[in-house]
């Protein structure tokens, strides 16, 4: 399910990306790729539907493009862990182990496990 929906999020976004580059900008210097070039998409479309048509799809891409990454953070969250880690009481009590006897350099004395 969230491999599903991160690819729909990837192509929404690739797709956004696309359509805000297409697009005229207003402020007049810098133009989007579809204006830099003198033809743009008015061998399609006169300029003011082919704005109109430009801005819905980029409002509903973008629309899928929040739905999406809404889902997907909540499905991150619920795949996670919400319990605290001092909520756990599987902590052991430390133990120190005796050292071992040291052994027995003399010839015939026991030697110690």
């Amino acid at each position: 399910m969230t491999n599903v929906l991160l690819v729909i999020h990837l192509i929404l976004c690739l797709g956004l990306i696309i359509l805000v580059l297409i697009q005229r900008s207003e402020g007049g210097a810098l133009s989007g790729l579809g204006g830099g070039g003198g033809g743009g998409m008015s061998g399609l479309m006169t300029g003011r539907s082919a704005s109109n048509l430009l801005t819905r799809a980029t409002a509903l891409l973008a629309a899928g493009f929040m739905v999406t990454s809404l889902i997907l953070s909540l499905l991150a969250n619920a795949e996670r862990n919400s319990g605290s880690i001092l909520d756990e009481d599987n902590l052991k009590p430390i133990t120190q182990e005796q050292p071992a006897a040291p052994k027995s350099t003399e010839p015939g004395a026991p030697l110690a496990e």
